[in-house]
């Protein structure tokens, strides 16, 4: 075997590993921006040492529902910066979304670190708009015997008010509804659609059109401002986004079709299957749209 072929053959193997390890940080990031999301964590996983890096690493983790991780990705960066409010809120979000899903007994042994993550996040940070929504919604779960109960959830709906009139509608129609005042809640989700629309600056996070229109949705009302909303999350959809946008899309499908809009339903719940392949409540919204 000749050196010039044994030569080639090194070059072959080596010269992919040197390119893959000149992938920087800011490519994962770029990529990560793109939705390329694999692709950006096989990268920001050579920069674990990054705190940068970790936070993303979490935001992939929530993104993709594995709540294990990002507990651990999330903690890691509460022990490196105890006195980032964001960082408190990531944990505290993430093991309630783990407390959510699991059994009464790991949700019980979970609620403390959450609850002293979401407190601490809010006192670190007076203006901190998610993690007073997160907390409205904690003390409406939680039982009255360990502090939980409507007054509780209102002293955030109140300083809510104060950051962001849009998140402290939604915030207080999430009481009506979990207290089954089902005109209060309507009336709060009116005005919170109202309040977006004048003030569309306030909307400041994507997941907040997908909530206003897939409210209005639901209940019927303002369709062409739903629409907006719903159509505006799709488009800045991201790995910050929990709610594929195949519910999005589902909801739009619902909106043209209660406008008799059978064409444009049609296509839109064909992209919603499109986005979610085992999707059966679209497949049965398709069926209903089939018969008009």
């Amino acid at each position: 075997m000749s050196r010039l072929f044994i030569g080639f053959f090194m070059a072959f193997i080596v010269l992919p590993s040197l390119a893959m390890a000149q992938r920087s940080f800011e490519d994962g990031v770029n990529l990560l921006k793109k939705g390329e999301i694999q692709q950006a964590k096989s990268i920001l996983l050579e920069y674990k040492e990054k705190e940068e890096a970790i936070d993303l690493l979490g935001d992939i983790a929530s993104f993709n529902k594995n709540w294990d991780k990002a507990i651990e990705f999330y903690r890691d960066l509460v022990d490196r910066d105890p006195d980032s409010a964001e960082y408190n809120f990531k944990l505290g979000g993430a093991l309630g979304m783990k407390a959510l899903e699991g059994s009464k007994f790991q949700a019980a042994l979970l609620v403390p670190e959450m609850k002293k993550s979401l407190l601490t996040a809010a006192e670190l940070d007076p203006q901190h708009v998610e993690v007073r929504r997160v907390l409205v919604e904690f003390y409406m779960q939680i039982p009255s015997l360990l502090g939980g109960g409507k007054n509780a959830a209102m002293e955030y709906v109140k300083e809510l008010e104060e950051i962001n009139k849009v998140e402290a509608h939604l915030a207080r129609a999430y009481i009506y509804k979990t207290q089954e005042e089902s005109e209060a809640f309507q009336e709060e989700i009116g005005k919170a659609i109202t309040v977006a629309v004048s003030n569309p600056g306030l909307v400041a996070r994507n997941h907040v059109n997908y909530e206003l229109g897939e409210r209005a949705a639901v209940l019927n009302i303002y369709p062409d401002k739903a629409s907006g909303f719903l159509e505006r999350y799709i488009a800045d959809y991201g790995y910050k986004d929990l709610e594929s946008p195949a519910f999005a899309y589902l909801h739009l499908a619902r909106i043209e079709a209660s406008q008799n809009n059978r064409e444009e339903a049609l296509k839109n719940i064909n992209l919603a299957l499109n986005h979610k392949v085992v999707f059966p409540e679209a497949e049965k919204e398709k069926m209903r749209i089939l018969q008009m």
